[in-house]
């Protein structure tokens, strides 16, 4: 973005006003896809990063589906243009209600908590697909309170339930179709999705009707000049193998999935707050 474009910009709207580079987007979210070479990758955007709905519908131009973790964002994603099965309904600690309207929409539900499998079972059976999140019980973040993969977080079911999660399965014969893990924020260690990723090949044993499987995303994204980053192309080329291997020796294809949220929009906006403009 030029000086020109954005004086042009606060002339017509005034300041104080955000603009984003479309471009910026567009490249990065081409750079992620890029990174896992020959292995496909489905990139849904975790739309809390940013959620304008020009941002929004520029990512659906690009193939991106949407992760979405509460009903008015899955209500902007489908107002945006996406289908509901390109929609990633991850809720915690909502009413079951929410959950209902979801189902209604059509979107994919994600349920990281037993008492609402239980409960969803209970209601759907083997009627709607579902995923599930695990908890892997791994410290990884820039911080604590960014870390939400530990073992005293209340995100995801925990990798030691499975057991009981295949209990609650086979009663009520639900269709257990994705796997799905986040294990925090400013990840910068390439190793930590790796570990991760292992704890959900793992697990895929107990879920014969998986689809797909969701490695979240978490990664490290440059405040100011000179901090570090999440290494990108490494963590797409060391995950993409593994998860090549894992499909080789599970027997069949399943789709890999990522959730980049600041990783495409951060780099991308300006906010002008005073600008010196000449109206004529």
């Amino acid at each position: 973005m030029n000086s020109a474009l954005l004086k042009s910009v606060a002339g017509e709207f005034g300041t104080p006003v955000y603009v984003y580079d479309e471009a910026t987007i567009v490249s990065q979210y081409k750079r992620l896809k890029k990174a896992f070479g020959k292995q496909e990758v489905k990139l849904h955007y975790a739309m809390k990063a940013l959620s304008n709905i020009n941002v929004l519908r520029t990512l659906k131009q690009e193939g991106a589906g949407l992760d979405a973790v509460s009903i008015e964002e899955v209500r902007l994603g489908l107002r945006a243009g996406f289908e509901p099965g390109e929609i990633m309904y991850t809720p915690n600690g909502v009413a079951f209600s929410e959950i209902e309207e979801a189902v209604t929409l059509g979107v994919m539900i994600n349920i990281d908590n037993l008492s609402i499998l239980e409960q969803f079972g209970m209601v759907y059976g083997s009627q709607i697909p579902v995923c599930i999140r695990i908890n892997p019980h791994i410290l990884a973040g820039g911080h604590a309170n960014i870390s939400v993969g530990h073992i005293d977080s209340k995100f995801g079911i925990s990798i030691h339930q499975l057991r009981h999660i295949q209990r609650i399965v086979e009663h009520y014969k639900l269709q257990i179709v994705g796997l799905h893990m986040h294990t925090g924020s400013d990840i910068v260690d390439a190793d930590v999705f790796l570990q991760g990723a292992e704890l959900l090949y793992q697990a895929a044993g107990y879920f014969p009707e998986l689809q797909f499987m969701d490695f979240g995303s978490g990664f490290k994204v440059a405040y100011k000049e000179g901090d570090f980053v999440t290494p990108i192309e490494e963590i797409g080329k060391k995950i993409g193998a593994s998860f090549q291997n894992f499909c080789k020796e599970y027997g069949r294809e399943l789709e890999l999935w990522f959730e980049p949220g600041k990783f495409l929009v951060s780099e991308s906006g300006v906010l002008l707050v005073s600008v010196n403009v000449v109206k004529q």
